[in-house]
């Protein structure tokens, strides 16, 4: 009996001593410390001794509480927490405490209660480890988050404010707390924004003064424009009629210039004909001069025949009277010898006469005739000039129609483009209302925000409306069409009708 009861006490012994080294273990790693039930300090070791700042014997018998907040201490949490430990249930948790001289210490640490053979607690073991300085960064982070956070809230609701302002279109809303880190930048940079919109804002709300005052200029003008236009289409209009009356004119004229030269070749013809004949004339009166010269040569001839018939008759008288009563016959013979000789050289006389006369109008007539040959050479050359200008003349013409041709399709083609230009003006009226209307509206949206700012006045432009009118009220065409009317004038060739038209 006394054997086991041996055995028994060595058995404990040896656990004893196994509890002991792991008590050692534990001690050299971590801070230990022994309470009795009513929270009195036992024992200690140097990690916790260390940790706290005291030593064995400044809190060997002190209460727990030594190392308590005072206010802590006296709560009922604290009571409930060592009620729990004399239930014999362990707390295992972050703890704050105070080391000697008020200095915070924080402890991971575990109260374990210690049962006796009982079954019942006698004393506490606190097992911790230090992490206070673990503990103090994440309190420092913890606070540092909490002032960030408290200082983002701020900003956030400012923020919110300001921007609630700028949705009421009040461009005056500023940020005036004073910031810093990334939060003065956020309020610089939210700042300089409202700022930066606050001068575009103003310069718009310029800029829309300016377009609305364009706006109305341009809506009158395009009024004015658009009724020019159409009076310009119409005006062009009847000028593409009178165009093509003209064109038509031309062309006519242009033909009869064509059929004139085709007469002017053919008078030129008949004059080179007749030319022909007056020199066939010159050469036939040329050749009656001949004859008459002939003819009077041969009257000379019976002019001294008859002179010497009337002489040998003379004589035959002579002879005859000589003869007495027998030459009475030969002298009556050579008596009508005689006188028929005298009649002969009379007759041949008179035939001379009449053929020098003859031959003088005949050299008239082949004078005259040359003459009238030298004539029908002029005439002749003045109608091969008058051919010539015709054909030119036929040839402008026609060049003049070819040109009126395409000044006509010029026309009609500047009178499609008007009509075009006309309706594109119609559009561009409506258009420029639209413009006026949405600047309006513009004006009325943008004119609800506040810059703060001093509007400036509305920018003038100069009325093109104004121009337009000052344009139409001058006298005369205007100098482009007055060069168009030159250009046409040189096309068609001069003339009064081209100066009326």
């Amino acid at each position: 009996m006394f054997g086991k009861a041996r055995q028994h006490r060595d058995a404990e012994q040896k656990t004893l001593q196994d509890l002991e080294r792991k008590m050692a273990a534990l001690g050299r790693s971590q801070a230990l410390i022994e309470f009795d039930l009513d929270g009195n300090i036992l024992d200690a070791n140097e990690n916790l001794l260390k940790t706290m700042g005291y030593s064995l014997e400044e809190i060997r018998g002190k209460h727990h509480r030594t190392f308590m907040d005072p206010t802590e201490a006296a709560s009922q949490a604290y009571a409930d927490f060592w009620r729990d430990l004399n239930a014999g249930r362990f707390v295992a948790t972050k703890f704050r405490r105070l080391a000697k001289g008020g200095r915070e210490v924080w402890l991971q640490a575990s109260y374990n209660p210690v049962m006796g053979p009982e079954g019942r607690p006698t004393k506490v073991l606190k097992l911790a480890v230090d992490i206070t300085h673990a503990e103090q960064e994440s309190a420092r982070r913890e606070t540092a988050r909490l002032e960030a956070e408290a200082a983002q809230n701020a900003l956030v609701e400012t923020l919110a404010a300001n921007l609630s302002r700028l949705s009421d279109g009040d461009l005056r809303a500023r940020i005036d707390q004073d910031l810093s880190g990334a939060h003065g930048r956020v309020k610089d940079d939210f700042n300089g924004a409202v700022d930066n919109l606050s001068r575009t804002l103003a310069e718009v709300l310029n800029a829309v003064s300016g377009l609305r005052g364009g706006s109305d200029e341009i809506s009158s003008a395009s009024d004015d424009l658009s009724r020019r236009t159409e009076q310009q289409a119409a005006s062009l209009e009847e000028t593409a009629a009178a165009l093509d009356e003209i064109t038509a004119t031309v062309k006519r004229s242009a033909e009869g210039a064509r059929q004139a030269s085709l007469v002017a070749d053919e008078a030129r013809g008949e004059t080179e004909r007749s030319g022909q004949v007056v020199r066939d004339a010159v050469a036939a009166m040329d050749g009656i001069r001949k004859s008459s010269d002939q003819i009077s040569d041969i009257i000379g001839v019976i002019d001294e025949i008859a002179f010497q018939t009337n002489l040998l008759a003379l004589n035959a008288g002579v002879e005859a009277a000589r003869a007495g009563e027998s030459g009475r016959g030969f002298a009556v013979v050579a008596s009508e010898v005689r006188a028929l000789a005298q009649r002969s050289a009379e007759a041949a006389k008179e035939i001379k006469a009449l053929i020098s006369a003859s031959a003088g109008e005949v050299a008239q007539g082949v004078k005259l005739v040359g003459e009238t040959g030298v004539a029908l050479d002029a005439i002749a050359g003045k109608v091969n000039e008058m051919n010539a200008l015709v054909s030119e003349i036929a040839a402008s013409a026609q060049e003049q129609a070819s040109g009126l041709s395409q000044v006509n399709t010029a026309v009609n083609q500047m009178d499609q483009v008007t009509q075009q230009n006309a309706a594109m003006v119609e559009e561009t009226t409506a258009a420029a209302a639209n413009l006026k209307s949405e600047a309006e509206g513009l004006a009325a949206l943008v004119g609800r925000f506040q810059t703060g700012h001093d509007a400036a006045p509305a920018r003038t432009r100069p009325s093109t409306a104004g121009v337009v009118r000052d344009l139409s009220a001058r006298s005369g065409p205007p100098p482009a069409l007055e060069s168009q009317r030159a250009r046409l004038r040189a096309v068609v060739g001069g003339g009064d009708v081209w100066e009326e038209f």
